[in-house]
């Protein structure tokens, strides 16, 4: 499966992010919970993200990401374009950042133009 559709350079970048599934739709993803993951590459129109979860494809869900390095905390939202299972516990999956109320999308993608 080619993943590689994102118009951006990426930037790979490993940093913790936290996702919340508000209402899960799948069998063996539970409600109401926070998910510990972590990013792979980034881009200011997208993400992936390595996971212990699978996700539905085209879900919108609310990313924190916390950078680490320089303390900086994004809270986005992201619409899953694509998820690969590639361990019997181990997922990768591809989001892409969209434009919401309340969400840091604007410093986000300023932080890419600033680099």
């Amino acid at each position: 499966m080619s993943n590689d559709k994102r118009r951006q350079e990426r930037q790979e970048r490993e940093e913790v992010i936290y996702i919340e599934v508000l209402a899960a739709t799948s069998e063996g993803v539970q409600d109401n919970i926070m998910l510990e993951c972590t990013t792979k590459d980034i881009s200011p129109d997208g993400l992936k993200i390595h996971a212990q979860y699978p996700f539905i494809v085209d879900s919108i869900l609310e990313l924190l990401i916390s950078f680490e390095s320089g303390g900086y905390k994004f809270l986005l939202t992201g619409q899953v374009r694509w998820s690969e299972k590639i361990t019997e516990k181990d997922h990768l999956a591809g989001f892409e950042i969209i434009e919401s109320e309340h969400s840091d999308f604007l410093v986000w993608r300023n932080m890419f133009s600033a680099s």
